[in-house]
């Protein structure tokens, strides 16, 4: 049975059920209200006679309670101090009322409401006694007999529709937070939704539309996740394809090289030379799988543990420098460096990584006889190099794994096409702010690092 069903017929059965109470009582208490408000005014009026008439003469005495009881509703008795009747009155003077007096005495509806003593003029005491006669009330409780099914029919006529009402007034809101949630099982987009009132349904309309805002934006949130989770999973798929192409595609051609050797044939007859191409190939293979290795520990959980220590940035710069002197030297490059001392708080193995890939990426793609730039403020990096400045579009393009502007060119200098790849990852790991772009002279390139959020001390 529904809310609003219920509603009705419980406030129709109490209606009807409070209808019939309230009719008992008056049935019940009718003649005793009635009775009290008699006796409270003839009272008071007998009362006003008796002490009206003390130390009167006995004629005036008795012209007053003659007066008194013309209206036919008391009886007065006074009797001397020798116990006669000096005078009696009855409730009417007419002969007519006679039967009904006997009527009333049967009914006992005589009531004695005052005996008292007065003195006349003369001193001479008498006893004075008041009898009241009350109206019967049976035929008023008869009358509310018959008449009850009348009343009970027009009240419950007046309840039903009263309740009626009510149960759909009552029930209305509800039946507004039913809909508002089935809207909510079939993920309805939310439209203007006013709240009037400030009672208790109000307040659980208010707290439905808040849960669904709440859910809605939950949901949306988890499917952006869910994107991005994806986006992610592609990524990594991706990731893999093209990272066993480049490593199956130099081992093929490895294998063809080595088999040529035990074979003995053509120009692989000279094996001294093979060797070392092998040997290029393992080496260049070998960087490759550390850097696939390292992206996957960068992509995982771990990626949030970093272990952050103070050091000299300068002093990391011009040690890694070193390790590129040769390479530099068979290029005919020169360095410029302009270095400040600074001191950050960084971990230090990503940081020399970070620099190790940027200054080889620089050097292997500088002009022979070119020149490569690195200035370090008390808050930027910025590394320069001369070369073809790229465009726009490969610029877009470059921080994707195994990307690279000249494809031929690079695997033959051995790069594994991960190097900005991963300087990308760490930076963006750490917040750290960076740029790359052509220079302003559009003679070469310029990776820009903002290092202020990790600076603790410069000169």
């Amino acid at each position: 049975m529904k809310t609003r069903t219920k509603t009705f017929f419980f406030t129709s059965t109490v209606i009807g059920v409070v209808i019939t109470i309230s009719f008992a009582l008056l049935y019940y208490f009718l003649p005793i209200v009635y009775e009290h408000d008699q006796r409270s005014q003839e009272l008071a009026k007998t009362n006003e006679v008796l002490a009206e008439i003390e130390n009167k003469p006995l004629e005036k005495i008795k012209e007053l309670i003659n007066a008194a009881s013309s209206q036919g509703k008391t009886a007065w008795t006074v009797k001397d101090s020798n116990n006669d009747t000096v005078y009696l009155s009855l409730f009417n003077k007419d002969s007519n009322d006679l039967p009904k007096k006997i009527v009333i005495v049967a009914n006992k509806s005589i009531v004695q409401i005052a005996d008292t003593t007065v003195k006349d003029a003369e001193g001479e005491e008498y006893t004075i006694k008041v009898n009241m006669l009350l109206e019967p009330v049976e035929k008023v409780k008869d009358t509310l007999l018959k008449t009850y099914p009348y009343i009970l029919g027009i009240s419950f006529f007046i309840g039903t529709v009263s309740a009626y009402c009510y149960s759909y007034w009552a029930t209305r809101r509800i039946h507004r937070i039913t809909d508002r949630t089935k809207n909510m099982v079939v993920l309805e987009e939310p439209t203007d939704y006013v709240v009037k009132g400030k009672d208790e349904i109000s307040e659980l309309e208010n707290n439905v539309q808040f849960l669904y805002l709440s859910l809605l934006e939950n949901i949306q949130s988890l499917n952006q996740e869910l994107e991005k989770s994806n986006a992610v999973e592609y990524s990594k798929s991706e990731f893999m394809r093209i990272a066993s192409h480049e490593l199956k595609t130099p081992i093929t051609a490895m294998l063809g090289i080595i088999e040529g050797m035990i074979l003995n044939v053509g120009r692989f007859k000279d094996r001294d030379h093979y060797l070392t191409v092998c040997k290029e190939i393992l080496e260049s293979q070998s960087q490759l799988v550390q850097d696939v290795l390292f992206i996957s520990k960068l992509e995982s959980i771990e990626i949030f543990e970093t272990f952050n220590e103070k050091f000299s940035l300068t002093d990391l710069i011009n040690e890694t420098m070193a390790l590129f002197e040769l390479m530099a030297i068979q290029k005919e490059l020169t360095f410029e460096v302009n270095l400040v001392e600074v001191i950050i708080d960084f971990n230090k193995e990503d940081m020399k990584r970070i620099i190790m890939n940027l200054l080889s990426n620089a050097l292997k793609y500088t002009k022979n006889g070119g020149k490569v730039t690195i200035t370090l403020t008390s808050t930027d990096l910025v590394i320069e190099n001369q070369c073809v400045p790229l465009e726009t579009k490969e610029i877009e393009k470059i921080f994707l794994p195994f990307y690279r502007p000249d494809y031929a060119r690079s695997r033959k200098d051995g790069g594994t096409g991960l190097g900005l790849y991963i300087v990308s990852k760490l930076l963006l790991k750490n917040d750290i702010p960076f740029t790359f772009q052509a220079t302003e002279d559009k003679t070469g390139m310029a990776f820009s690092l903002n290092l202020s959020s990790v600076v603790k001390f410069s000169e």
